[in-house]
């Protein structure tokens, strides 16, 4: 393959700074060595799981974290900063390759692996935002930073060039105002044209955020805006330009390969702001340099010139910096106490603002694909847009505050004003606004070393109505067993929710309904078992009136191909029950410089006429782990995905989702490998990679969703560099 002029200036910028970095540091101690990929570090539904971190690559007085967004909480994490699967994370499909996508980068996708993740009554209504959580971050993984010096994270990740290809950038800067105060702010842009026709897509996103946590005020907030846009080629008009091109009379590359749509686009513009502020009571104790409890007044033990340092920096039980005043005793033996305050109760302020909208258009009638037309123009503007105001208020007791308080409690009310604009026939828009009132309460454990467990039970009334709640568990064992740590989680939920709003009313020039649906019920248990890097996960899920998109599809022409069938959509809810079974395990091994990492997963759908899913999916990834010039980390390796074959949900252009394929013309995708190779670098703060993706690309049926073709093999690279002033 030839490599492209973009790929050489990448690899010469490279090059000339990797001679500045690497006579720098080779002046400098050896690294620790490798202890682990980190992937199956984080043991319990209580951490991330994603978090992965090289203690060489932070400098000293840097946290991150992130909160809850019901309550606040802070949930500490650490910074990825290793150069371990660095190439998977600008990956549509995700970094374990576990999502459907229609083939570019940036473009919508959907989970392969059922996982029971759902948020009508939990979070928000506008489900056209769904397909874009590559790139859209959901309010609890929004991540805040308390940094000793000003630091800057540049990401870039490229492939192609100006007519074929994609451009991903990525910048954070954070710093802080004072030791319990930081700011930062960070501008996320990609832009994919795509390697076949009518394929582009671009979204440029921003976010500016702020923290300030003292011993009895905390406060979070970020405002984020976003603007996605998506160009919609409808998917070929014939399979066999990619199952079997020989038999055609002229070969098409992917850019020649004819597309069902011209001039559609779907774009998306999604806002946030995010406050949550929380008031702490409580006293002060003093703990020495090993925790234990001196007293709570040491005023009788401090001499008339006692000198106090409050420069030290320590952490706190939850692992987050806090600075503390730290006093020394001049006696026989130096001590040194810490001023550490204990929070007994706290009143808790949440507030979520979101304004979103969705325009569809079309420059043409384009009666030819699409099945019904009900509005007269000649061409498609669909507009909905969708406001929520959400206040959540909370009383806290803390846990732990004393030694039999073993359980902490929270009780919350919550308010939500939702507003939904949408076209209407009698006139040019129509809008509804609803009042939800939802009022639960929580039992949670989450300091204790052995058994943790978090309980949360709430319900929500439009003020006529009390029918939708939510129940929900998660309980946690950790216990040393040989020369590692086995973890224990088991959890699940009951619900009865109202489906969003958008299941029920779509107005639009080519989909139209309004329907009366009923409350969907779903149950979920699950379980995990870790030890070292193992890790085992299963689960079963009912579901009651499942509410589902259903595609169809009518000929346009005899006999009815491809090329000529029209489609629509519309939504559909089945009584039947569903049962779902799910078992995944993962495992990474070692051998020497040798690593090895699976992720198998088996699945099974009582219904996959309604909630398709393959019954096998794995992924496995293998590559040597090495140091050149005893400065340089290399990973040099190839990871393959794979599942079978299923009847696996299309894309709808028309709403932007994806749907239940016509039960009469269904294709089946899957029972094809995707193999990608790939070289990483580290050294100090810069990552960089070079990775050949779908190196296997010929014949075959390499679809990811019905008709939409994934990108033949490609030469990517990018680079992670971080500055700490």
């Amino acid at each position: 393959m030839k490599i492209r002029e973009k790929a050489l200036y990448f690899l010469m910028s490279i090059a000339i700074a990797m001679l500045f970095v690497i006579s720098a540091v080779a002046q400098t101690p050896r690294l620790l060595e490798d202890r682990g990929n980190g992937r199956y570090d984080k043991k319990s539904a209580f951490k991330s799981e994603t978090d992965s971190i090289d203690p060489n690559s932070v400098p000293k007085g840097m946290f991150v974290w992130q909160v809850d967004e019901r309550f606040g909480g802070v949930r500490p994490m650490s910074p990825d900063t290793l150069s371990y699967l660095f190439q998977n994370t600008n990956y549509t499909e995700g970094r374990h390759g576990e999502y459907n996508f229609t083939g570019n980068m940036g473009a919508p996708r959907i989970a392969r692996v059922y996982s029971g993740v759902q948020d009508y009554m939990m979070g928000s209504q506008f489900i056209f935002a769904k397909p874009y959580d590559w790139f859209l971050k959901s309010t609890q993984n929004f991540v805040f930073t308390n940094t000793k010096s000003p630091i800057a994270n540049l990401n870039y990740h490229a492939s192609g060039n100006k007519v074929q290809g994609d451009d991903h950038f990525r910048a954070i800067f954070a710093t802080n105002i004072n030791k319990r105060a930081g700011v930062g702010f960070n501008i996320d842009y990609s832009y994919g044209m795509g390697y076949y026709r009518n394929q582009s897509n671009s979204s440029l996103g921003g976010s500016v955020y702020g923290s300030y946590r003292g011993d009895q005020y905390q406060l979070h907030a970020f405002y984020n805006t976003n603007h996605l846009k998506n160009v919609e080629n409808g998917g070929l008009e014939d399979d066999a330009y990619i199952t079997n091109p020989e038999s055609f009379p002229t070969g098409y590359q992917p850019g020649d390969m004819p597309v069902r749509l011209e001039g559609v686009k779907n774009r998306l513009n999604i806002s946030r702001l995010f406050l949550s502020h929380r008031y702490s009571v409580g006293y002060y104790q003093y703990v020495d340099s090993a925790g234990k409890v001196v007293q709570k007044t040491p005023s009788r033990l401090l001499p008339e010139n006692a000198a106090v340092d409050t420069t030290l920096l320590s952490q706190d039980s939850l692992g987050m910096a806090e600075y503390d005043s730290r006093i020394s005793l001049q006696e026989k033996n130096d001590t040194t106490l810490i001023r550490q305050f204990v929070p007994v109760a706290a009143a808790i302020h949440t507030f979520n603002l979101e304004h979103n909208d969705r325009r569809f258009s079309s420059l043409k009638r384009l009666d030819k694909y699409f099945q019904h037309s009900f509005l007269p123009d000649e061409m498609a503007f669909d507009d909905t847009r969708y406001f929520s105001l959400q206040n959540t208020f909370a009383l806290e007791m803390q846990e732990g505050f004393k030694k039999w308080v073993k359980t902490g409690m929270r009780l919350f009310a919550k308010h939500e004003l939702a507003r939904f604009t949408l076209p209407d026939l009698q006139k040019e828009m129509k809008t509804e606004t609803f009042n939800y009132i939802t009022l639960g309460a929580q039992l949670l454990r989450e300091k204790s070393g052995l058994l943790r467990y978090d309980v949360l039970g709430e319900t929500r009334t439009t003020g006529t109505d009390w029918g939708e709640f939510n129940l929900e568990g998660t309980m946690a064992l950790d216990f040393r067993f040989g020369r590692d740590t086995l973890s224990l989680e088991a959890g699940g939920f009951i619900r009865n929710e109202t489906p969003a709003y958008y299941y029920k009313h779509h107005h639009g020039r080519n989909a139209w309904w309004d329907k009366d649906l009923n409350n969907v019920f779903r149950t979920r248990f699950e379980g995990r078992l870790s030890y070292g890097k193992s890790l085992l996960k299963m689960g079963v899920e009912s579901i009651q009136n499942q509410v589902y998109f259903q595609e169809t599809q009518v000929p346009g022409a005899e006999p009815p191909t491809l090329a000529t069938m029209k489609y629509g959509v519309t939504v559909n809810q089945t009584s039947k029950n569903i049962q779902l079974f799910m078992a995944s395990f993962s495992q990474s091994c070692k051998w020497g410089i040798f690593h090895w990492d699976n992720e198998l997963t088996l699945q099974k759908s009582t219904e996959q006429q309604v909630l398709p899913i393959p019954l096998f999916t794995g992924w496995s990834n293998a590559y040597l782990k090495f140091r050149i010039a005893r400065v340089l980390d290399t990973e040099l390796g190839a990871d393959i995905r794979y599942f079978t074959k299923y009847d696996a949900p299309t894309y709808s252009p028309i709403i932007g989702q994806y749907a239940v394929q016509d039960a009469a013309h269904r294709t089946q995708i899957g029972n094809y490998p995707w193999i990608n190779t790939y070289v990483n670098f580290t050294l100090k703060g810069v990552r960089f990679y070079l990775a050949y993706t779908h190196v296997n690309s010929s014949q075959g049926a390499s679809f990811l969703v019905p008709h939409y073709p994934t990108n033949p093999r490609v030469l990517r690279m990018g680079i992670s560099w971080s500055f700490y002033n």
